[in-house]
């Protein structure tokens, strides 16, 4: 099976998986709607009467055969006969009938037996009795009819006759609405939707929701997933307010794929940055750093999203002096910088807007300032502007060891991912893999990370 093929089909899978109980909540919508409806309606009851036509001419084989053969190419013209109004209206009359010719006929069904000579007269009533009672009357009325209208023979009498062999009696059960048949229809029906609008919106959603299509899409190694959470959506250095959480954990293993995917190389200068805005490159930058900061090494953050600048706002820092300033020589590196307390890291936050970013980032100062930063820590993490809306993650790509691409599992979509990536690729970047943020929390884990606050209420005692 071809690769794009089963990558198809494990989306669509996937799709039904993630939308199993808008199937389910269809399918019974649909059921106790048509169960309803059904319930709404006025029962009808159905009786039949058969009839047996006859060809009363011919003694030998053949005379018989041919009779026959005469006789069941009569059977159209008897069943139209049926529910003319010279047998109708004589039944009208007889049962007193507030019916026209028209909706008795309606209310008639005729039927053939395919190779017989066998007329089956179906009525539909609201009533069982009556129902029994118009079958019976258009049947005797029809075998009247048709020795009034058949051929003379020599013998002077029709040579075809119609007579009762099964005559209709009251139904016991209704035949409409058949209210199980209807609700397990309804049932199927609406399951069939739900099926439709899953598998539609598991084509439709061209979103990278987890790392394999991560993976596939970017061609990049995945380093790592960041599930959604209260805590890493009020931004901040998640790692540094809750360094025993789940997310903290995530971001360590961020660290370790990083380290491990680049062993034989030196990584020490690293570009974050995205496809589109809000992401949560800046996030993912400032985190991890502070974790690689965990290991004892000197890392320094630099803002250089000098547009959008974050990192000053999830730091609690003063952002109005840093890398503008540096570059414009409007301050010492040494006082622009921040240090966190606590720990081995520095942030460089952006500075003041400035009206030219993207020859700001391009200026020998910058090329310089990321080669002294380079010898003066263990690692320089750099958070850049989103790649397809401004040329500067392109332009600083060539500057830096590699680059990590964040793709936001909610919103990011395969072709922006894709693009960025082509994007990286044409300005020379070395892509050292993506990292899926805001992923669908693994549920296996629940319950076996705690927060900061439940520790500090006490809720570990005891635990190990």
């Amino acid at each position: 099976m071809p690769e794009s093929t089963t990558w198809t089909l494990r989306r669509l899978a996937g799709s039904l998986r993630k939308f199993w109980f808008v199937i389910i909540a269809m399918a019974v919508v649909g059921g106790g709607a048509a169960f309803g409806a059904a319930s709404l309606q006025t029962p009808q009851f159905q009786s039949t009467a058969s009839l047996y036509f006859a060809l009363n001419q011919g003694t030998n084989a053949s005379d018989l055969n041919q009779g026959a053969t005469y006789t069941q190419n009569q059977m159209l013209s008897f069943a139209q006969l049926a529910v003319s109004s010279r047998v109708l209206e004589p039944v009208i009359d007889d049962l007193g009938l507030d019916l026209t010719v028209q909706e008795l006929a309606r209310a008639i069904q005729i039927s053939n037996p395919q190779s017989t000579v066998i007329l089956k007269v179906t009525a539909s009533s609201a009533d069982p009795e009556r129902a029994a009672a118009i079958a019976n009357g258009v049947a005797d009325e029809l075998a009247d009819v048709v020795l009034e209208v058949a051929p003379i023979g020599p013998d002077g009498k029709p040579n075809i006759s119609a007579q009762t062999i099964d005559a209709a009696i009251v139904p016991q059960f209704q035949s409409s609405p058949n209210k199980t048949r209807d609700a397990m229809l309804g049932a199927i029906v609406g399951g069939i939707m739900g099926l439709a609008f899953a598998l539609i919106a598991g084509i439709m959603d061209t979103r990278v929701r987890n790392e394999e299509i991560l993976g596939e899409v970017s061609g990049a190694a995945v380093l790592g997933s960041i599930p959604r959470s209260a805590l890493l959506s009020r931004g901040g250095i998640t790692v540094a307010q809750d360094p025993m959480g789940a997310t903290a954990e995530d971001f360590r293993r961020v660290r370790s794929a990083l380290t491990y995917a680049n062993v034989d190389s030196q990584l020490h200068t690293l570009l974050i940055t995205s496809a589109s805005p809000s992401e949560g490159k800046s996030t993912v930058a400032a985190n991890l750093a502070f974790t690689l900061a965990d290991l004892r090494h000197t890392v320094l953050l630099i803002d250089a999203d000098l547009r959008r600048p974050r990192v000053h706002e999830g730091a609690g820092i003063d952002g109005s002096v840093g890398l503008t300033s540096v570059l414009l020589n409007e301050s010492e590196f040494k006082d622009a910088r921040y240090s966190v307390p606590g720990s081995s890291l520095d942030i460089l936050p952006s500075g003041g807007i400035a009206p030219n970013p993207a020859e700001i980032l391009t200026s020998e100062a910058m090329s310089q300032l990321i080669a002294a930063a380079s010898e003066q820590y263990d690692f320089v993490v750099i958070d850049s502007p989103p790649i397809l809306i401004v040329a500067d993650a392109s332009l600083l790509a060539p500057l830096v060891d590699g680059v990590i691409v964040v793709v936001d599992g909610m919103k990011t979509r395969r072709a922006a991912l894709s693009k960025a990536i082509r994007e990286l690729e044409a300005a020379g970047a070395r892509i050292l893999g993506a990292v899926l943020n805001r992923a669908r929390p693994d549920k296996h884990r629940g319950g076996y990370y705690v927060t900061d606050s439940e520790r500090k209420r006490g809720r570990l005692k005891g635990t190990r």
